[in-house]
C-alpha cells in the first residue's frame, strides 16, 4: 500500500508540473487553450511517474538498490 501512494504522489507531481509548464508558454494561457497533445503529453508523464515507483516495488533488490544479489 505505501508504494501506491508513493506512486499517486509521483503521479499528481508529475502532472502538476506537467501542467504548470505547459500554463506558463503563454501569458494569457488557460486550461481551455491547451491542445489535445499537451494532455497527452501530461498523462503520459503521470503515467510513466506512476510506474516508475511501481516499476521499482516490483524491481528484484538488486535491481532497486544497485546491489549484486547471489
Amino acid at each position: 500500500m505505501q508504494y501506491f501512494v508513493k506512486a499517486i504522489y509521483a503521479g499528481v507531481i508529475a502532472g502538476g508540473g506537467s501542467l504548470l509548464a505547459a500554463l506558463q508558454v503563454s501569458e494569457d494561457a488557460g486550461l481551455s487553450d491547451l491542445n489535445t497533445a499537451t494532455w497527452v503529453t501530461i498523462g503520459l508523464a503521470m503515467a510513466f511517474a506512476v510506474g516508475g515507483v511501481l516499476g521499482l516495488q516490483a524491481a528484484p533488490a538488486g535491481v532497486s538498490t544497485s546491489t549484486r544479489t547471489n
